[in-house]
């Protein structure tokens, strides 16, 4: 299970819009009643953009946004500056020097994520021992040329031993290690550098030398995703029981189930989501 970051924590690593979401939930208020408080303040934002904000859709950045982030911090009852300093640190700022281990991303927002395309190869041991994964990425800003691939590593593993492997339209740059979080960022180069609104498509695949029963696999998702597909394939003697869809959101404690699955005739599961803005969505199974 993923910890669950508090709102404090949120404000130091982010990202803005998971930040933003904890802090209005905090203070109990939907967005129309954040709406009219903002407007009894003189700051007119529609109810769309709130709602765009805090689903990671749109990133306020017009000295007008960001004037009316100044006065939610007030309204939110927030540290001074601290939604600004988030926003701050999400255009593209290289390497960072800490992993925040609590989130599935960087930073860095200069990287829309369109599509991920990820097939986990569950063995007879019950490991899933590789993942293969397709992205298709569209660049938020001139000059983008990168993607962080960030992979959770079960408790069995050394992070040392986990290995990212770029597959195509891409080579591997630096990588970066949290063996407390067991988390592994390998930088991901593009072959060239891609122009705002352009779109790019890569793969790569992790081998995983995880030693226990492996029960689950999901998408952490830094800001808004449009498509989602998850598919999990299993040996024939290790076919799981009760597999099921789950969600869930970083202020979640607990996921919570949406839909049920059963294997095809190939022994494979899928989940195919569409418009994702929670957290986390996976696919979970027991063995007998």
């Amino acid at each position: 299970m993923t910890t669950t970051p508090s709102l404090e924590a949120l404000l130091r690593i982010g990202p803005f819009h998971s930040a933003l979401r904890a802090a209005i939930r905090r203070r109990g208020l939907t967005l129309e009643r954040l709406r009219l408080r903002l407007a009894q303040q003189d700051v007119a934002v529609a109810l769309s953009t709130l709602s765009d904000w805090q689903q990671g859709r749109v990133r306020p950045v017009s000295p007008k946004s960001l004037a009316a982030v100044a006065v939610l911090e007030e309204l939110l009852e927030l540290p001074p500056r601290s939604l600004l300093t988030l926003l701050e640190h999400t255009g593209p700022s290289g390497w960072p020097a800490v992993v925040p281990g609590m989130m599935p991303g960087f930073n860095a927002n200069d990287l829309e994520i369109l599509s991920r395309h990820d097939r986990v190869f569950v063995d007879a041991d019950r490991h899933a021992s590789r993942v293969e994964a397709k992205v298709v990425v569209r660049a938020r800003t001139d000059g983008v040329d990168r993607f962080h691939a960030h992979y959770f590593c079960d408790d069995s593993v050394e992070t040392a031993q986990l290995r990212q492997e770029a597959v195509r339209n891409c080579r591997r740059g630096r990588s970066t290690r949290d063996e407390s979080e067991r988390l592994v960022v390998d930088e991901l180069l593009f072959d060239r550098s891609l122009r705002e609104g352009e779109t790019w498509v890569f793969e790569y695949t992790a081998h995983d030398p995880t030693k226990l029963d492996s029960i689950e696999y999901a998408h952490g998702v830094r800001c808004f995703l449009a498509q989602s597909l998850i598919e999990v394939h299993f040996d024939p003697a290790a076919m799981p029981v009760d597999p099921h869809v789950y969600l869930q959101d970083w202020e979640e404690r607990e996921p919570h189930r949406t839909i049920d699955l059963s294997a095809d005739h190939t022994h494979s599961l899928h989940h195919f989501e569409t418009d994702v803005s929670v957290n986390w969505v996976g696919i979970r199974w027991r063995w007998a």
